[in-house]
């Protein structure tokens, strides 16, 4: 892929006198042009026939994530310690807010949970689901651009005696077809879709072991 045929805006503060940015502001009007917007999808969660219904009500907590991922920017990072963001594209909300709405959505479609919702849901829940992600963006190794990485931590929680059942890291790599802007947002729904499948299906499995073995808790 062609480094080139993308453009990024470098992750940097800048501070502006409020006379200067109020002027600047009515300057740009109608000038500058609005971001494409981009979203991911919900993943249809294959349980399989061994994990049938059970009476289990899940929180999904709100994510925890990095400053740099803690926006609606699309996140390239060219090497280890540097930060930057394709211009002209923008995720329909927060990474967070995306993937908490994302995971609860293919959790509770898949129909094996008696609920599932965010905490703001008020569901009474028997485990809570904390997630943190660690890395959500495309990597780059020398000059060219190659992989969208998706990296998510996860925890379940006994609720009640808050009690770690289980901990586990996930991580999906995909590559992008091509360079354009709509490709690379292809690679980040396949390798996001695979890890909140892979972590639906964790749960589900943790849930049942942990009921196995003291179900009383």
């Amino acid at each position: 892929m062609k480094k080139s045929q993308v453009r990024f805006t470098r992750f940097v503060g800048v501070a502006f006198v409020a006379v200067a940015l109020q002027a600047c502001a009515l300057a740009a009007v109608g000038t500058n042009e609005a971001p494409d917007i981009y979203v991911l999808t919900a993943p249809s969660i294959d349980f399989g026939q061994n994990r049938p219904q059970v009476s289990t009500q899940i929180v999904v907590d709100a994510p925890e994530a990095p400053a740099a991922l803690n926006s609606n920017r699309i996140v390239f990072q060219p090497s280890a310690n540097e930060i930057r963001y394709f211009s002209g594209a923008r995720w329909a909300d927060r990474v967070p807010d995306m993937v908490q709405v994302l995971l609860v959505d293919a959790m509770d479609q898949g129909g094996r949970f008696q609920a599932v919702g965010p905490r703001s849901a008020g569901i009474r829940s028997d485990y809570l689901l904390q997630v943190s992600i660690s890395r959500f963006g495309v990597e780059s190794e020398g000059a060219e651009m190659d992989d969208v990485r998706v990296q998510i931590n996860s925890k379940l929680v006994r609720r009640f005696s808050d009690t770690v059942i289980a901990s586990r890291r996930f991580e999906s790599v995909k590559e992008s077809e091509s360079s354009r802007t709509i490709d690379v947002v292809g690679a980040f729904d396949d390798a996001n879709s695979e890890v909140l499948s892979a972590i639906a299906l964790w749960a589900y499995d943790e849930i049942i072991d942990a009921e196995r073995v003291d179900p009383a808790s």
